[in-house]
């Protein structure tokens, strides 16, 4: 099923509500509390940030802007650990990797987070089947 990629409503202002990851993120064990922190005015970077650790937080990005032609197949295990089979509810987020200057930066296309926007359930899935790339650069050098 194709899972809807729009960018995420979270103001900066706003109580913002948590979201739980069903399974941790590999080598994040403890952490399955976080919040969507917008980062930015027009609404394109956000930090996931952790509630169990206040130093872990990732940035992410919904892939519309970069990556308009991305439409993930989220498979029925992800929507099972999930408890949904409603795709219109899901918000797709990419972990970005920025090491440097925005020319440097990459987007995982391979290993979206899948967020029930009813239930605020989260998973990190691998699109198995996929040659989506773990480090797709977010601008063209």
């Amino acid at each position: 099923m194709n899972a809807e990629a729009t960018a995420p409503t979270t103001a900066g202002s706003e109580e913002l509500p948590t979201i739980e990851l069903v399974c941790p993120m590999p080598g994040f064990a403890g952490n399955r509390r976080f919040v969507l922190v917008r980062m930015d005015d027009s609404g394109v970077l956000y930090s996931l940030r952790s509630l169990d650790n206040p130093d872990l937080r990732f940035l992410v990005i919904s892939p519309n802007p970069f990556f308009p032609d991305y439409e993930p197949e989220i498979d029925d295990a992800t929507l099972a650990m999930l408890a949904t089979d409603e795709t219109a509810e899901l918000l797709v987020l990419l972990i970005v990797t920025a090491p440097g200057s925005i020319t440097e930066a990459t987007a995982n296309l391979l290993a979206p987070i899948v967020v029930d926007t009813a239930t605020r359930r989260a998973v990190q899935t691998v699109l198995t089947g996929s040659d989506l790339p773990v480090r797709a650069p977010l601008v063209s050098a």
